[in-house]
C-alpha cells in the first residue's frame, strides 16, 4: 500500500507539470475511469475497474450535472469481490431527487469482533502465529455476502432546502463461517471463528445465523442548504431518517430505528480552506433488529457498512463496533492546495487532516450464559477515536480521487487502515 502512495504522488506530480493555468466549462458526457487495484494478505490481489460518469449537458449548470452514474466491479485472488451501478439525477423526474443502488457484494473475511464495543475482547494474539495462544488468522472474520437493491426519492417541502425523503431497500444475506467458504475450507478445517463460537454458544441465534431476506422502508426529511455538494465550503446538511422493517413482508423478525445526522462546513479562505464535521445517531427504537444488520449505518441516500473503517471511523477495524445504537462524530480540514487544467480538465489537489470518533450508545441483547469470560472484558463501553491525514485529487470538481490513512487510538480497535475510493467521507 505504501508503493501505492508512492504512484499516486508521482502521477500528481506529472500531471503538475503539464498543468494550465484557467477554468474549463464541461459539456456534454464526461468519463473518469480508474483501475480498482489493491492487495490484503486475507483477500488477495484486487482487480477491476470503476467510472463515475457525468453528464453536463449544455454546461448551463456546470459543475452541477444533469446525471450521475457510478460503475465498479472487483474480483480478489481469493473469492471476495463487488459489481455495484449507482445513479444519482436531480433531472430525471422534474422536482425529485432519484438516488439508486444495486449491488452484489461479496465479503469472505467480514470483521466479527462481537458486540457492543469496548466490552468485548479483542486479542490480537490470537492472530499471530508466533504466539502461544494463537487461534488462526481470520479468527475474527465471517462470511457476509449479500446483494441489495435500494431506491430512494427526495421532493421539496418548502423551497430547495427542505424536503421529504422515501425509500425502498431489498436485502438478501448469506452469512456463514470462513471456513466453509471455498478460498479457506482446507486452511481452517480444524479450527472455528470467533462466529463459529458465538453460534455454538447460543449468543448468535440459530435462524439469523445464515442471514436472510431483508426488505426496508424509509421515511424522513432532509435540510440541505450545502453550496456544492462535492466539497461545500459552506452550509448545513441535516436529516432524520425513519427505517422500517415490517413483519409482513417476509422479514424474520421486524423492527423500527432512526437516525439523525448533522453536518456542518465552515469557510476559513474563499474557495480553498474549509472546516467540515459531522455528528450523528443511529438506534433502534422498537422490534429486533438481526445481528447481520447491525453494522448497516443509514442515511438518505445509501446505506454504509460500519461502525469503524473507511466511512465512518478511519483507523479502527471496519465494522469493530456493533450495536442497536450508535453515536459517531467527524472533523477534518479541506485545503485545495493547488488547481490546475490538463488536457482540457480541471483538476485541484488537496490535503484533509482528520479526527472520529464513535461508540455504542444502545447495548445488542444477547444470551451470553454460555460465553466464555475471556471473551467478554467486564469493561464499559467508551469512545473510540481514529486519527489521520487524506489526500484528494479532484477532476472537474465532482471526480475526487481519495486516499486516507488512519491510526487507532487504542490497540483494542485495531492499528492502522488505508482507504482509497472516491469522493469526501461526508
Amino acid at each position: 500500500m505504501k508503493n501505492v502512495l508512492r504512484i499516486l504522488l508521482v502521477c500528481l506530480i506529472v500531471l503538475m507539470s503539464g498543468a494550465q493555468a484557467g477554468e474549463i466549462v464541461k459539456t456534454g458526457i464526461n468519463v473518469g475511469p480508474l483501475p480498482s487495484v489493491a492487495y490484503n494478505s486475507d483477500t488477495g490481489f484486487q482487480y477491476g475497474l470503476l467510472a463515475n460518469i457525468f453528464f453536463y449537458g449544455d454546461g448551463s449548470i456546470y459543475p452541477e450535472y444533469f446525471h450521475n452514474v457510478y460503475v465498479e466491479w472487483n474480483q480478489t485472488t481469493k473469492g471476495a469481490g463487488l459489481a455495484q451501478l449507482q445513479y444519482d439525477s436531480e433531472h430525471l423526474i422534474p422536482g425529485i431527487r432519484v438516488t439508486a443502488d444495486l449491488s452484489n457484494i461479496v465479503q469472505q473475511t467480514w470483521g466479527f469482533y462481537g458486540f457492543n464495543g469496548a466490552q468485548s475482547t479483542y486479542n490480537a494474539a490470537w492472530l499471530d502465529e508466533a504466539e502461544t495462544s494463537y487461534k488462526n488468522r481470520l479468527y475474527y472474520a465471517m462470511q457476509r455476502n449479500y446483494f441489495r437493491f435500494l431506491v430512494n426519492f427526495q421532493g421539496n417541502i418548502t423551497g430547495d432546502n427542505f424536503r421529504w425523503l422515501a425509500g425502498l431497500g431489498i436485502m438478501n444475506f448469506n452469512i456463514g463461517s470462513v471456513t466453509q467458504t471455498r478460498a479457506w475450507s482446507d486452511e481452517f478445517t480444524d479450527t472455528t471463528t470467533l462466529y463459529d463460537d458465538f453460534v455454538n454458544w447460543g449468543a448468535i441465534e440459530a435462524n439469523e445465523a445464515d442471514g436472510g431476506l431483508v426488505t426496508t422502508l424509509k421515511a424522513g426529511v432532509v435540510y440541505d442548504t450545502r453550496d456544492f455538494e462535492a466539497c461545500p465550503m459552506s452550509g448545513l446538511w441535516e436529516e432524520f431518517v425513519i427505517t422500517a422493517a415490517p413483519g409482513f413482508v417476509g422479514n424474520e423478525s421486524g423492527w423500527l430505528q432512526v437516525a439523525a445526522i448533522h453536518r456542518h462546513y465552515l469557510t476559513l479562505i474563499p474557495d480553498n480552506l474549509s472546516i467540515a464535521y459531522r455528528l450523528g445517531y443511529q438506534g433502534v427504537v422498537a422490534g429486533k433488529m438481526p445481528f447481520y444488520m447491525q453494522g448497516m449505518m443509514t442515511n438518505s441516500r445509501n446505506a454504509v457498512d460500519g461502525l469503524g473503517g473507511s466511512k465512518t471511523v478511519r483507523g479502527i477495524m471496519r465494522a469493530r463496533l456493533v450495536g442497536d445504537g450508535y453515536a459517531y462524530g467527524n472533523l477534518e480540514a479541506r485545503w485545495k492546495i493547488v488547481r490546475f487544467t490538463l488536457a482540457n480538465q480541471n483538476f485541484y489537489f488537496g490535503i484533509n487532516p482528520f479526527v472520529d470518533a464513535g461508540m455504542v450508545v444502545q447495548p445488542y441483547a444477547y444470551d451470553q450464559d454460555n460465553v466464555p469470560a475471556g471473551y467478554l472484558s467486564g469493561n464499559a463501553e467508551t469512545v473510540h477515536i481514529g486519527y489521520g491525514m487524506g489526500i484528494k485529487l479532484a477532476m472537474n470538481e465532482n471526480m475526487i480521487l481519495s486516499v486516507d490513512y488512519g491510526f487507532a487510538a487504542s490497540a483494542n480497535d485495531g492499528s492502522t487502515g488505508l482507504y482509497i475510493g472516491l469522493g469526501y467521507l461526508y
